[in-house]
């Protein structure tokens, strides 16, 4: 899920920091000491995108509140720097046979508060998440959980209302955290009050418009980590001066390096890239909307369009095409063969729209916004090669706020997305391609609903067999292809700019990489 921009502000910078250090190894009087000062972990500068609109533990609020939150929070599991799972707070689990029963022992871990964290914090916490009225991101996820029992301090045993294979992913997510039940029950109105995890680092300040600081926590529960004595989160909205924040030394990470500033950080020698290709550009159809009812338009549309055309124009060159759904290689559902299902044929685009009704294209509104460059440029794009097909584009291009707002309502005939799976199994293409009660949401092109494609993808979840997983996710690629609800264009690069004195941060491959904040637990400055 992308975010909204933030303001718009200077950093105290590493610039100051490495002079205040060299004024204080100036005044030491010998070399062990400053040796001792050096083995510090030190403070961490890391550039946003974005200034979080909440740190409510249960919303997705987009990469930079997850970056921030996945310091500070733990939940019972979390992906690790590798992608995969890891215990967290838990120390290890059992599942049933039956996958109806997962029991959760809990190690000796400790809020910020110096409360241990215990069996009903969890209840507490994930009770909260699936309320009725809760407004949490993944409430119907967690909502599978019918009952949970708290035998002691250190078990929890949560039994299913049905199998749902995926439950254990879901829990790792930051929007899964586990907060202390005395916070939740005097806070219960109040989820920007002064957070309190049992993550690695503990909130100190936010300074709103400017940066958010976190604190070493000395009691958590994985030894020697952290490295750093604190982290400033800098709220860095324009991209340019982010990426000048980066190179004059002001922060030390950057998060979203603009695609035409990625050869130069790579070249100058005192910064590094770290990237990986897992989020994707597609675009989103309104399936009420006529002609893109038709599965046959929104064929066609898939085969207009030159993918290279979007790589240069909105990404310098840097993504790979997609010419089928986008699943990555290793992840359930992927296929070689399927993965090159359309191709850029402009003749058989005519054709399909010919088929449709449309011989002589139509007319059609695309959102997009104008927030952010690779989106508006995607647009445009867009709109280029759908006029070669007699297709006129119109496009909308509010700011971000308005852009989600009008994908929210359905106020779109089709829109220019930029996302990511949530999650490391297959379960993830249900957020997006599920419909029923729910037509209009924010991965959901509006008023799909297919029943085939529901009932696989209500199989897959419950599923316990990998093999049979396999078959169903195979069958879900074929009818998702054929009718086409969302037109896939490119895998892009994501990146992170750092500092060469930068040591341990992860960009997470695939769809993980908006939770690499996590491994800020590993890195260090030297």
């Amino acid at each position: 899920m992308e975010q909204a921009c933030g303001t718009i502000t200077p950093a105290r910078g590493s610039i100051m920091k490495k002079r205040v250090l060299g004024a204080l190894f100036a005044l030491a009087s010998s070399l062990a000491i400053s040796q001792a000062f050096a083995a510090d972990g030190g403070t961490l500068y890391f550039g946003l995108s974005g200034e979080p609109s909440t740190l409510d533990t249960t919303i997705n609020a987009g990469t930079p509140a997850r970056t921030i939150r996945l310091a500070i929070h733990r939940g019972l599991v979390n992906y690790g720097a590798d992608g995969k799972l890891s215990n967290e707070l838990a120390a290890f689990y059992d599942v049933s046979p039956d996958a109806l029963t997962y029991t959760f022992k809990l190690r000796d871990a400790k809020f910020h508060d110096g409360s241990p964290v215990t069996a009903a914090d969890v209840k507490a916490s994930l009770e909260r998440i699936k309320a009725p009225d809760s407004k949490a991101t993944y409430r119907n996820e967690i909502g599978i959980i019918d009952t949970i029992e708290t035998p002691d301090a250190k078990t929890v045993k949560l039994t299913l209302a049905k199998p749902f294979v995926p439950l254990i992913h879901y829990l790792a997510l930051p929007e899964s955290a586990i907060v202390p039940a005395a916070w939740l029950k005097q806070h219960a109105n109040d989820p920007n009050a002064t957070p309190i995890g049992a993550g690695p680092f503990k909130f100190a300040n936010w300074e709103r418009g400017r940066e958010l600081t976190v604190e070493k926590f000395d009691g958590y529960y994985k030894q020697g980590k952290p490295h750093l004595d604190d982290v400033h989160y800098v709220f860095y909205g324009d991209e340019n001066t982010r990426v000048n924040a980066l190179k004059s030394g002001d922060v030390d990470i950057i998060d979203y390096v603009p695609w035409k500033d990625a050869a130069a950080i790579e070249a100058n020698p005192d910064l590094k890239l770290a990237s990986t290709s897992g989020p994707f550009m597609m675009l989103q159809f309104n399936t009420k909307f006529e002609p893109f009812s038709k599965p046959e338009v929104r064929q066609a549309i898939a085969y207009a369009i030159d993918r290279s055309a979007i790589i240069n124009t909105a990404f310098n060159g840097r993504g790979t095409p997609l010419f089928g759904i986008a699943i990555p290689e290793g992840y359930l559902g992927y296929s070689k063969d399927k993965a090159n299902y359309f191709s850029h044929n402009i003749q058989k685009a005519k054709d399909l729209l010919a088929k449709a009704g449309y011989p002589d294209g139509f007319q059609a509104r695309l959102l997009s916004t104008s927030q952010y460059g690779f989106h508006n440029n995607t647009a445009v794009a867009v709109q280029a090669e759908l006029a070669k097909i007699g297709i006129k584009v119109t496009l909308d291009l509010p700011d971000w706020s308005g852009r989600i707002a009008k994908n929210n309502a359905g106020d779109y005939d089709f829109l220019v997305a930029g996302t990511a799976g949530d999650i490391a199994d297959a379960d993830w293409l249900s957020n997006f391609f599920y419909g029923g009660k729910q037509l209009v949401r924010l991965n959901n092109s509006a008023y799909f609903d297919d029943p085939t494609i529901n009932a696989l993808l209500d199989k897959g979840r419950v599923t316990l067999d990998p093999a049979e997983r396999e078959k169903i996710y195979g069958q879900f690629v074929d009818r998702a292809l054929e009718l086409s609800p969302f037109v896939y264009l490119m895998w892009r690069d994501q990146s992170f700019g750092l500092r060469k004195t930068v040591k341990g941060f992860t960009n997470i491959p695939g769809f993980l990489t908006f939770q690499s904040g996590i491994t800020v637990e590993d890195t260090e400055v030297k």
